[in-house]
């Protein structure tokens, strides 16, 4: 089920959907690709298939490495997260003409 790729955007990292996205609407994703998408502002706009809607950057401080290697995970946040499918692959494509974030399926 792929989409075409917006003309004017970049590709910011390709990521493979987590079983808890459906149930959470978190893509998790890289520090890198994070600070890729800072330019957007706090809430910005994302586009997942046919569909629009509203996303934001958000972090979470874990253990999960053990205690003593406290880091962060971070993630987007959008309702339209919820129909992608855990296991599938998905491309963040920045369109920073759009100020707006399309997740391609791969």
């Amino acid at each position: 089920m792929s989409s075409s790729r917006p003309a004017r955007a970049r590709s910011v990292e390709t990521r493979t959907v987590s079983r808890k996205t459906p149930g959470d609407g978190k893509l998790e994703i890289t520090k890198a690709a994070a600070r890729a998408l800072e330019s957007l502002g706090a809430t910005f706009s994302v586009r997942v298939r046919a569909q629009t809607g509203a996303a934001s950057l958000g972090t979470m401080p874990c253990t999960c490495r053990g205690e003593a290697t406290p880091h962060v995970h971070y993630f987007i946040e959008s309702d339209l997260f919820r129909a992608l499918v855990p296991g599938s692959s998905v491309e963040l494509m920045l369109d920073e003409t759009d100020q707006r974030l399309h997740v391609i399926d791969t």
